[in-house]
């Protein structure tokens, strides 16, 4: 019997990597008595919107010591147990990278500093192609003077359906129109929502701490500033449906009323 050509079938599977949204847990001390009650009060505040959400360790600002004496096994337990699951650990140092392997987790190495941006300017929003930085202009050019960085502001014009994902990884996002519950938008900067905000709105996704969240009518699962979150659980009854600012102020969410929204006048 000849052996069957499989050379032209079609592939069953692909790897390609992807940019994708994970909740990250960033560990700054590892004193289990102190930990672990504020990991459960934290997450039991919003049990629905951390249920089966994969997340990820960051030990960037551990030192060795701390590193050295965290339970790896028991951390994972405790997070599954809330109903997260853990993925990965990143900025481990090289002395952990056997043990957390051992926990069966993943390892990643520590963010690099994000490189500040200078100026933003609103303009409509590129196809995501073009969203990737352009090629440098020739360094041996003297003439050419260095200005601010600018990055675009992206701007969506149709309304963000539940399932949907609008990203903006470089500054500033403007939806000029509703964000319908179950859908997602993020932004490294400022998130600008011209109609009703029922869905997900997450800004200063890289640690933007100045990043604000504008909402004409805000209603919404969630928003997040710079990782500080609030689930709609919390919201001021008094917020509901009002135009809001979103801020982050003494590691706190802040709201402003800043207009109300009434549609039938």
């Amino acid at each position: 019997m000849k052996p069957i050509n499989t050379s032209s079938e079609k592939p069953l599977f692909e790897l390609k990597g992807s940019v994708l949204t994970i909740i990250v847990l960033h560990i700054n001390d590892t004193d289990a008595d102190r930990f672990y009650p504020q990991l459960e009060k934290k997450i039991g505040q919003a049990r629905s919107f951390f249920n089966n959400a994969p997340v990820l360790i960051d030990l960037s600002t551990v030192a060795e010591e701390g590193q050295a004496v965290l339970d790896y096994k028991l951390l994972i337990n405790t997070l599954r147990e809330l109903g997260v699951v853990p993925v990965g650990v990143r900025g481990a140092t090289a002395c952990q990278a056997e043990r957390v392997l051992q926990a069966g987790l993943g390892l990643l190495p520590a963010i690099k500093t994000e490189r500040m941006v200078d100026a933003y300017v609103d303009q409509q929003s590129p196809e995501p192609e073009s969203l990737h930085e352009k090629e440098q202009p020739d360094s041996s050019d003297k003439s050419t003077s260095q200005g601010p960085i600018v990055v675009p502001t992206k701007v969506i014009t149709l309304p963000v359906r539940s399932g949907q994902q609008v990203f903006a990884p470089q500054g500033d996002l403007v939806i000029l129109s509703s964000v319908n519950a179950g859908a997602e938008v993020l932004a490294a900067g400022n998130i600008h929502i011209y109609g009703a905000l029922r869905g997900r709105a997450m800004a200063g996704i890289n640690g933007d701490a100045t990043a604000r969240i504008f909402s004409l009518q805000c209603n919404p699962e969630l928003v997040a500033v710079a990782g500080e979150y609030l689930v709609n659980e919390l919201l001021d009854e008094a917020l509901v449906n009002q135009s809001v600012l979103i801020s982050l102020e003494d590691s706190r969410l802040k709201f402003e009323v800043i207009g109300s929204f009434n549609p039938f006048t």
